[in-house]
């Protein structure tokens, strides 16, 4: 009994250092990081609204509306918030970190019964200090977690089966297993595959297993009750998930996205793959046979996610990251038995000579024979636990898949969203704007806004987050919203323009490119950089662009082939007309700039524009200019029509920063046309000038069509008015003058970190 409860109580100790590590973490900075965890206050915020629930919808997140989250965590989060009346924050903190937790408890559970307790130790150890479990943790996958925890449970459970009895395996077997479907999709759905090919593949070989097929059959009945059990909500969730989900739905955009930011490189799966083979050879060391029902479980384990992390090759878009949660536990699994056996020969190696001694020594008497072996076996744990805990120290200091406190600090600032300023301001909106006000914020604070201030709230989340078919047009247009006044993009070049309010983008010019899911920025004007030189009768003067007012912006022809975002600004002496206009199937834009005097004795000598752009700046010729960036491989071409300016290059490379001055010798009107275009090179008109040189004159002679792809544009004020925005959150000070100075806005709360501005059509009175 002794020797027992000291191994249950380092378990138990695991467990407890996991669960403290991971509070710690959470609350650390009062506030728990990540930017999911907001997602989920909003779930359990529409779960425990009065009236009738609807799981499947949500109130906030988006503006409100349809949700494929699956709320079983969100169910049990609710529970205990109402039991303790704890914040909701506060309360998934606590819940999280104990599922967490957990999860230690569980693979220790897995790992002694498919191979011994020592290796347990050491995998539980490993899952404790965990980098996966820690990301998870501080960028907010509640519902993950849980999943994670319940899978290794279930499947303890299904090993278990002939030594806990039928009625206790059915009955906790089938309602773990109505969790599980009940708590998260994609884990649902990575567990079903794993448990089928194992139930499949020992249905066909039963004798290669030394099992019967009645037995594995008994896995399949929790699975079948499980989910009846909560079918009444599958039968809801499963055709929504079918009709919205972006994945399944086939969104270009979107699979765009995933291949660009989420796929895992073929060069990790396959590197995975080896440790199959090695779970093959510790059964035949271990087990005696190659193929044994525990060990081929877990090599299943491994082996589904892997395959799924290679998704997009077979036609199939998902998240492909995800994937490698599931099968970091067969990993870390792996990891412990290969220590724990290698050590285990290396410790009888040093220690053999003890025993060898205690049997060859055929003169000593039995109690002398008796404690020369006790002797031995206690040298043989000490050996072993030392060079165990040398091995431990240094693999799990320098191995990149742990975290240790003092990193784990690290990852938790890095995902930190969530601080004093930013929860004033929430509850701000809570407490003094109208229920039904719908908000404007990034990402990352917007769902935090969104679930924890309840209301409603509209985010620019990014293509490869979007799970919802409603989301995509919304988040396009956030982020146009969060950024800029207004743009148009024919599928080759975009334009911004920030509506002359702020001196930013007046205008930038954007690629799209085929190897990037957003636009590459290229060309940028500056508004602030953009001066006029004059003189009025014997006064000279100078003139920044960006300080004059503002009398008019428009987005012209929206529906046409060639829209245009006009600009139109004055003071006493001259008025400046921009007008930046792209046309369906061309890879250039048409920027014209208008500028008149106003006076009588008014005339104009110098208009000096600095741009910004990207790569290097190629040898000035004839009209036109030629700027190379080969980490895109593309090349951006400046056309003058008409007037020819003087260009000036104060960093030739990346960033490269030009002023073009154009002389105006005295004139009281003028007109100033820029064609402005980027273009794919390849790696010969990289290599070669003169064969860049080529393209970029026939670019002169004739401008180069490409087919024509259908336009988009925005317009801040449809915008607005479409979704009916009242507020909008902005954290970045260097921006509050686009809505500062806009009649369309107004200041309605600001702190150091946080400004809200009022959309001044839209929203109600505050009420303070």
């Amino acid at each position: 009994m002794p020797k027992v409860a000291k191994k249950n109580v380092l378990v138990l100790a695991t467990f407890a250092f996991a669960f403290i590590y991971r509070l710690f973490l959470l609350l650390r900075q009062t506030y728990p990081p990540g930017s999911d965890i907001g997602f989920q206050a909003g779930v359990i915020s529409s779960i425990t609204r009065s009236g009738n629930t609807n799981f499947l919808w949500n109130f906030y997140q988006m503006g409100g509306g349809i949700e494929l989250e699956f709320p079983g965590y969100h169910i049990f989060a609710s529970e205990v918030m109402i039991l303790t009346g704890l914040p909701n924050f506060l309360t998934q903190a606590v819940v999280v970190a104990v599922f967490s937790a957990l999860i230690v408890l569980a693979v220790f559970l897995v790992t002694r019964l498919v191979w011994n307790e020592s290796a347990a130790f050491i995998a539980a150890f490993f899952v404790a200090i965990s980098q996966t479990d820690i990301q998870i943790l501080c960028w907010g996958g509640e519902p993950n977690i849980v999943a994670l925890f319940l899978i290794p449970t279930i499947f303890y459970l299904f090993l278990k089966r002939d030594k806990i009895g039928r009625a206790p395996f059915l009955v906790s077997a089938t309602f773990l297993a109505a969790a599980i479907f009940l708590v998260h999709s994609l884990s649902a759905a990575v567990f079903l595959g794993i448990a089928s090919v194992t139930i499949l593949v020992v249905l066909a070989f039963p004798r290669t297993f030394n099992e019967s097929r009645k037995s594995i059959l008994w896995w399949v009945l929790p699975l079948f009750v499980g989910a009846v059990l909560i079918s009444p909500f599958l039968a809801t969730a499963v055709p929504a998930y079918l009709n919205q989900n972006v994945t399944i739905l086939g969104t270009p955009a979107i699979e765009q996205a995933l291949v660009v930011n989420r796929a895992v490189p073929i060069e990790t799966s396959l590197a995975l793959f080896a440790c199959v083979a090695l779970f093959f050879l510790f059964s035949k060391v271990i087990k005696g046979r190659f193929f044994s029902l525990p060990v081929f479980l877990v090599i299943i384990w491994l082996l589904v996610p892997l395959v799924l992390t290679q998704d997009y090759s077979f036609g199939l878009y998902l998240d492909s990251i995800r994937f490698l949660y599931f099968l970091i536990y067969p990993v870390l699994i792996l990891l412990a038995v290969l220590i724990d056996y290698s050590l285990m020969r290396v410790t009888k190696v040093i220690s053999s000579y003890f025993v060898s001694n205690g049997e060859n020594n055929k003169k000593t008497q039995f109690p002398n024979r008796l404690t020369l072996n006790i002797k031995a076996k206690m040298k043989f744990k000490a050996i072993y636990g030392g060079i165990l805990l040398i091995v431990l120290l240094v693999l799990t200091l320098n191995a990149p898949i742990f975290c240790y406190p003092w990193t784990g600090v690290r990852v938790q600032e890095f995902y930190q969203v969530m601080d004093k300023d930013g929860y004033q301001a929430i509850e701000w909106a809570k407490n003094y704007t109208p229920a039904d006000s719908v908000f404007v914020s990034p990402m990352a604070y917007g769902w935090w806004l969104a679930g924890v201030g309840q209301r409603p709230t509209l985010t620019d989340v990014a293509l490869q987050d979007i799970t919802l078919a409603r989301e995509v047009n919304i988040s396009e247009n956030v982020t146009y919203l969060l950024d800029t006044d207004y743009a148009i993009d024919n599928g080759y070049i975009q334009v911004r323009e920030d509506g002359g309010y702020i001196a930013r983008h007046n205008p930038i010019f954007l690629a799209d490119l085929n190897s990037a899911d957003s636009p590459y920025p290229f060309f940028q004007f500056n508004s602030s950089q953009i001066t006029l030189l004059s003189h009025i009768g014997n006064s000279t003067q100078s003139t920044n662009v960006a300080e004059l007012p503002v009398t008019d912006v428009k987005l012209d022809g929206a529906n046409g082939d060639s829209p245009s975002i006009i600009i139109n600004k004055q003071d006493s002496l001259f008025s400046y007309t921009q007008i930046t206009e792209v046309t369906k199937g061309s890879l250039f834009a048409n920027m014209t700039i208008i500028v008149q005097g106003l006076t009588a004795n008014s005339s104009m000598d110098w208009l000096n524009l600095i741009f910004d752009s990207q790569g290097t700046l190629q040898q000035p010729m004839n009209n036109t200019l030629a700027i190379l960036d080969q980490s895109v491989n593309e090349c951006g071409q400046l056309i003058f029509a008409q007037t020819q300016p003087t260009i000036s290059n104060f960093n030739s490379q990346n960033p490269c920063i030009t002023q073009l001055s154009y002389d105006l010798q005295g004139r009281s009107a003028v007109e100033i046309q820029i064609l402005v275009g980027m273009f794919p090179v390849n790696a010969s008109e990289i290599q070669n000038p003169s064969v860049l040189e080529k393209a970029l004159t026939a670019n002169l002679q004739n401008l180069p069509t490409v087919p024509a792809l259908p336009i988009t544009t925005f317009d801040y004020k449809s915008a607005l008015q479409q979704y009916n925005v009242s507020y909008v959150v902005n954290l970045d000070s260097e921006l509050n003058p686009k809505y500062a100075d806009d009649p369309e806005f107004s200041l309605a709360f600001i702190n150091p970190e946080v400004t809200i501005f009022k959309v001044e059509a839209n929203a109600t009175t505050i009420r303070g």
